[in-house]
Parts: C-alpha cells; sequence; structure tokens
C-alpha cells in the first residue's frame, strides 16, 4: 500500500503538484491586485480607476478557468527549468553495490537494483492525491445532482401563456440583443428568478412576479442580459473547476467572487441601459434577496444570489448607473480576459513541462559519474521508458564491448528488416498471376511478414535507443574526466 501511494505521489508532483503551486502564486497575486481595486476604489498615485464588475467577472473566470488548463498544460508546453527533489528522484543508494559484468555473461549488462527506502513525502503526496479524488467524485456527484433538477424544472414547470409577459420577454429581447429563444417558466410561489440551459435557455420566475407588470420587467431585463453572455456555459464551467479543486481555498474564493460581479454587472447593466428606475430595482433586489423556500442551484444564475449583499448590490449599482458597456468594450475586457488566461497557463505549464529522457539521464549521472573514477563507468540500464532510471557500474573496455555489440545487432535487425521489405514487394508483384487459392496463401504470408517486420522494426528502435544512450552516457563521463 505505501509503494502504491509513493508511486501516486512520485509521479503527482510534476504533472499536479507544482502547477497548483505555481498558478496559486500568480492567482493569488491578481486577485489581491483586484480586491484591492474593488474596495479602495481609485487609487491616486498609481492612476488606478474603480472597474467595472463586468471586468473583475471576467478577469475571475480567467484566473479560475486557468487552473484545470495549466494542469493539463504542463505536460506539453516546453519546460524553461525544472523543479528538483532529491527525495523524489530515484538514484542509487551509496550502499549499493554495482552490478559486475563477468566474460562469460557474453557482454549482457546486469542492472544494478537501487536500494531506496519508502519515501514519506511521496506517501504523503500520494495520500493527498486520494484525498482529492475523493473530494472531487463527492462535488461532481452534487453538481450532477443539481444538474439533474434543473431537467426536472425544465420538465415539469407550466409554461407562461400570457400574452402581456411573452410581450415584454420579446421586447425586451430585442432591446438587449438576444438572438436566441428564451422560454418562459412559472416557477414555485416562493421560488427565486433564476435562469440555466445554453441552446435552449429557460427563464423562471415565480407567479407573485407575475401579477406585477413593472417588477416582471425588470427580472426579465436582469435574466436576459445572463442569457446573452452566456454566463449558464460558464457557470456549468466554473462549477466543475470548482468541483475537481474542491481542496483548493483560492478557487472557492474566486466562485464566489466570480458569482457576486456576475450579478453586480448585470445589476449596473440593467440601470445603465435606462430600462428601470434606480429606485425601483433597489425595492425589487430587497424582495428578492429573501431566502427563498427553494434554492437555486449553484449552476444556474440567479438575481438573489447569496454570495453579494444586498447593500454591496446597491452601492455598485449606483456607482455605475451613468457608465454603459459599449460593445467595443465588452470586447477589449472580454481580450484583456483571455490575455490573463494565456499568460497564466503558459507561465505555470513552463515552469513544470515534462523533462525529456535524456536529461533525466543526465542529472542522475551528475551524481554519481565522478565519485569513484578508478571503479569504471556508470551507465544507465534500459528496463522501463517511463519508470525511473537505474544504472550498473562497469569498465572502459566492458562498455566499448557493448556498444560494438549493440552496433552489430542493430546491423543484424536492419538486414532482417530490408529482407522481409524485399519479401513483401515480390508477394505484392505476384499478386495477379495467382489463383483464389493460391491469393489466399498469399494474403497469409503478406500477414506474417507484416507481423515480423513490425517485431523486428520495434526492436531495431529499442537497440538505437539503448546504443545512443549507452553511448551518450560512457562520452559524457570521458569528457568530463579529461577535464580534472
Amino acid at each position: 500500500m505505501l509503494e502504491f501511494l509513493e508511486g501516486i505521489g512520485s509521479g503527482s508532483v510534476q504533472a499536479f503538484w507544482v502547477p497548483v503551486l505555481v498558478w496559486t502564486g500568480l492567482a493569488g497575486a491578481v486577485v489581491l491586485a483586484l480586491a484591492v481595486r474593488d474596495r479602495f476604489g481609485p487609487i491616486p498615485l498609481l492612476v488606478w480607476e474603480r472597474p467595472h464588475p463586468f471586468a473583475g467577472y471576467r478577469f475571475r473566470q480567467a484566473l479560475l478557468l486557468a487552473l484545470p488548463a495549466s494542469v493539463l498544460a504542463a505536460q506539453w508546453v516546453p519546460t524553461l527549468w525544472r523543479w528538483e527533489s532529491e527525495l523524489l528522484s530515484p538514484v542509487m543508494s551509496a550502499g549499493a553495490d554495482p552490478a559486475v559484468v563477468s566474460p562469460e555473461q557474453s557482454g549482457v549488462l546486469v542492472p544494478a537494483v537501487p536500494v531506496l527506502a519508502v519515501d514519506i513525502v511521496a506517501v504523503l503526496l500520494g495520500g493527498a492525491i486520494a484525498v482529492v479524488v475523493v473530494l472531487a467524485v463527492t462535488r461532481v456527484v452534487t453538481l450532477c445532482a443539481d444538474l439533474r433538477r434543473l431537467r426536472r424544472i425544465r420538465l415539469t414547470a407550466p409554461r407562461v401563456d400570457d400574452s402581456m409577459a411573452r410581450g415584454v420577454l420579446r421586447k425586451l429581447g430585442g432591446q438587449l440583443a438576444v438572438r436566441r429563444r428564451v422560454e418562459l417558466l412559472e416557477g414555485p410561489p416562493d421560488s427565486a428568478p433564476m435562469t440555466f440551459g445554453f441552446r435552449r435557455p429557460v427563464v423562471v420566475v415565480p407567479r407573485t412576479l407575475l401579477d406585477t407588470p413593472e417588477s416582471l420587467r425588470t427580472v426579465l431585463a436582469h435574466e436576459l442580459i445572463h442569457v446573452r453572455r452566456g454566463d449558464y456555459f460558464w457557470a456549468l464551467l466554473e462549477c466543475l473547476t470548482g468541483a475537481v479543486f474542491a481542496f483548493h481555498p483560492l478557487a472557492w474564493r474566486l466562485r464566489r467572487a466570480i458569482e457576486r460581479c456576475r450579478e453586480t454587472s448585470c445589476d449596473a447593466e440593467v440601470v445603465a441601459a435606462g430600462l428601470v428606475r434606480p429606485r425601483e430595482y433597489a425595492e425589487l433586489l430587497a424582495h428578492t434577496h429573501t431566502p427563498a423556500q427553494f434554492p437555486t442551484p449553484a449552476v444556474a444564475a440567479s438575481m438573489s444570489a447569496r454570495a453579494v449583499t444586498l447593500k454591496e448590490r446597491l452601492e455598485t449599482m449606483d456607482y455605475f448607473a451613468d457608465i454603459r458597456l459599449t460593445f467595443w468594450r465588452r470586447i477589449g475586457l472580454v481580450f484583456k480576459a483571455g490575455t490573463l488566461f494565456v499568460l497564466c497557463v503558459a507561465v505555470a505549464a513552463a515552469c513544470t513541462g515534462k523533462p525529456s529522457r535524456e536529461s533525466a539521464v543526465l542529472d542522475g549521472l551528475g551524481s554519481l559519474s565522478l565519485k569513484e573514477p578508478a571503479q569504471g563507468y556508470v551507465i544507465p540500464m534500459s528496463v522501463d521508458p517511463e519508470g525511473p532510471v537505474q544504472y550498473t557500474r562497469i569498465t572502459g573496455e566492458e562498455v566499448e564491448e557493448e556498444l560494438a555489440r549493440l552496433e552489430t545487432q542493430v546491423e543484424y535487425l536492419r538486414e532482417r528488416m530490408q529482407d522481409l521489405w524485399d519479401r513483401e514487394g515480390e508477394v505484392a508483384s505476384e499478386w495477379d498471376d495467382l489463383d483464389d487459392e493460391a491469393r489466399r496463401a498469399s494474403w497469409r504470408e503478406q500477414e506474417d511478414l507484416g507481423l515480423r517486420s513490425g517485431l523486428l522494426r520495434d526492436m531495431h528502435k529499442e537497440a538505437v535507443r539503448r546504443h545512443e544512450t549507452v553511448k551518450l552516457a560512457y562520452e559524457t563521463q570521458k569528457r568530463m574526466r579529461d577535464r580534472r
């Protein structure tokens, strides 16, 4: 069990923990800067102005979604430098006896088995990965339950057929440039207004609002802005990211901040568009902020979000009541948020890129090759291309014999592959002159030749790789000793 956790912990350092650590530093600095601007507003010395909540909404979204993107990109972006840890690197124990190669072994190298104790750090990291997986599964199950609730609401909630309400919906949709067809449903009496759905968006309003045209108009304007911006799709991505990284406190803080900015930016846009007077809108917000009997699923955009206080919404609405976001200004903010996303992912991935096999070999040789020059050369063994590197110590003459043996093996495999290719060409050229029985035999022979050719090709590739690995280690140590 400990060995299993140790393996998981060792493999998760570069693949998971380091990208998360780098992202935490980057995102923490940006979140702190955004919090200072949101709290204190304009700062004369830095010539900062209070940002529109739509900017905070998109910037925080970019930061949150950069977390899973950084982990995924860490294996593909070339690394700028490597994070090293002696506790997690596979090296030969100082007390281990090197492998001895005798002449009777015909030049076959016997790998030295490194004596490694259980790494407590790797075991702890493996246990942490297990906890992360359990938390992620739990949160994903909760998210699926929320999605099922929304599906049930879509299927069971009655459709609003009131001509007045549907006329208001169509008119506001045209004013707010909502191009998708929106369905209006009636929710339970004590529910809060909400919207969900991407391809077929739905707006759910309680019956009490259907009886008050002015309040209905305000609520529909708010929810239609959510639809126009595709907030349900982004909320789904945010909830999924928060579920997978449920252990990370900064991810949770970002999710709550995103929900606040999503609602306050909608409030500001509704008032700035002149669709409702600020006093009437404030009274409606006070009414919808009362606790609802039917809580809104986290993935749905709701006018009564609990992450934002009524005081904050009123202050933001008052400050930005005369600041209208134009189309090009929104595009500019989205572009800046995308740039922030790309920078975070690029930096996090570049700090944790996957090192090459050759660099791992050289790192191992750096600590082993020159400690005892008289005892020969330390040669990496080829056991598993994806596993830890193991070493054996042999003399220079034995290295030369091994290289000569590998060269002979490579040449023999190349000749055998050429013979098979020539035979395949002969069989293919005779195909038109054969009858049905002979063609079936020829087809079986071609299949056999293809299998043998593929096997020889893999053996040839492995022999070439082994030859280059041994030669690289040997030449590197020779040149380092000559410089001494």
